[in-house]
């Protein structure tokens, strides 16, 4: 890999941000059915309504190698696409919906893994102080940033897919 190129585009509206994450999150999604099928149940039942004589419960004690395979995929999957992909300036979502994230100084993806890091630290900081205005600041701002890219200094551009 060479150095990053500054990636010149116009600034990338919420639809798109979103739309990006909503992606992100959906490829996560196989560890967290295996995650939640794995998981241990509880349950309680009655045949008839208001008698707690015909009560039955029991519990499930949950199949924990699939629990702990989901959380494998899921953290495996997170850190490859957010950390890894997501320090090239676009994670599998951003790529498909055409946009990067960059530096506003330079045009270029922040790069390397403890940046990224630090913005998604951030990112759930920030913007979850005054839940859900940080997420949606980018609707009103002019630089269309969310309170996390405030404080990174990086601003999301629309680019090809």
């Amino acid at each position: 890999m060479g150095a990053p190129v500054a990636v010149r585009g116009e600034l990338a509206g919420w639809p798109l941000r979103v739309g990006g994450y909503l992606i992100d999150s959906l490829i996560t999604l196989p560890g967290y059915i295996l995650y939640w099928i794995g998981m241990p149940k509880n349950w309680n039942a009655s045949t008839t309504m208001g008698d707690s004589s015909n009560a039955v419960s029991g519990s499930d004690s949950g199949n924990i190698p699939l629990m702990l395979l989901g959380l494998v995929i899921m953290l495996g999957i997170g850190i490859w696409n957010r950390w890894i992909k997501g320090g090239q300036g676009q994670t599998v979502g951003r790529k498909v919906l055409g946009i990067t994230l960059v530096s506003e100084a330079t045009g270029k993806p922040i790069g390397r893994p403890q940046m990224m890091l630090s913005r998604m630290w951030a990112m759930s900081r920030t913007n979850a102080m005054a839940v859900p205005i940080g997420w949606l600041w980018p609707l009103w701002d002019a630089k269309r940033q969310t309170w996390a890219d405030k404080v990174m200094k990086t601003v999301v551009v629309t680019t090809s897919k």
